[in-house]
């Protein structure tokens, strides 16, 4: 989960990396206009995709970005523009905003590159689809991730054992340690104990079913705060050439 959450990370700062080297420039070496604007565009759609696609599995903590309620409150912050909120009230719910802000990123691009005053150079359309594929195929895989994990079921068995085998550890360790005892039976129940809640936590890497309360678990907030930054870095790192 981890790896494919940096992937797409990766994938998006590709795509905007690749947009501004291709973007036009004036005589002074300055970003024109219509590239500017394209940039901009496309680094929005980025960041919107990026807080859609967690909210799709996340949802326990970002579920709400993907309603009408917290889609208004996102346009009424300035995090999205009135036409993007009512394209995506408009399009069919079951499609969804993260695969309808995909489209956008790929549709502007390309529109940006084939217009003749667009504002991008025509020259990486086939890299770009196939950053965008290779961003789709990652994001997709995250819903395989989570059907494919281990049943819920073989979890409460496990639990069931492990608390028989601590109930039960009392009487069977007194015969052997006596007065130790408990403090043997304390060790095992951290160990074993823990470790099963390791494993609860390991099971729901996005705390969906609250087994990460009060542990140390994957901060989907600290990602889309790190798409956004990266949404527009590269813009602005080639805002000033030196030649």
């Amino acid at each position: 989960m981890y790896s494919a959450a940096r992937k797409i990370q990766g994938r998006l700062n590709d795509v905007n990396f690749l947009l501004t080297s291709i973007a036009k420039r004036d005589e002074n070496g300055d970003y024109t206009p219509e590239a500017e604007k394209v940039l901009d565009n496309v680094s929005s759609y980025t960041r919107l995709f990026h807080a859609f696609l967690w909210s799709k599995f996340a949802t326990k903590n970002f579920g709400v970005l993907s309603t009408t309620r917290g889609q208004s409150r996102m346009l009424s912050r300035g995090l999205m523009t009135q036409g993007e909120f009512n394209a995506l009230q408009a399009i069919d719910q079951r499609a969804g905003a993260p695969n309808a802000c995909l489209q956008w990123i790929a549709i502007r691009a390309l529109k940006g590159m084939k217009d003749k005053d667009g504002g991008l150079k025509d020259d990486e359309s086939f890299l770009l689809h196939a950053k965008i594929s290779e961003l789709r195929g990652t994001y997709a895989g995250i819903g395989d991730i989570l059907a494919g994990r281990m049943p819920l079921a073989y979890t409460h068995i496990v639990q069931i054992l492990v608390d028989s085998f601590l109930a039960t550890a009392p009487v069977a360790l007194y015969a052997e340690l006596g007065v130790w005892a408990p403090l043997s039976v304390g060790i095992l129940t951290l160990f074993y104990s823990g470790l099963l809640d390791l494993a609860k936590i390991f099971l729901d890497p996005l705390d969906n079913d609250g087994f990460c309360n009060e542990s140390i678990n994957m901060d989907i907030g600290v990602l889309i705060r790190e798409g956004n930054a990266g949404s527009t870095r590269w813009k602005s790192s080639a805002e000033i050439l030196p030649f």
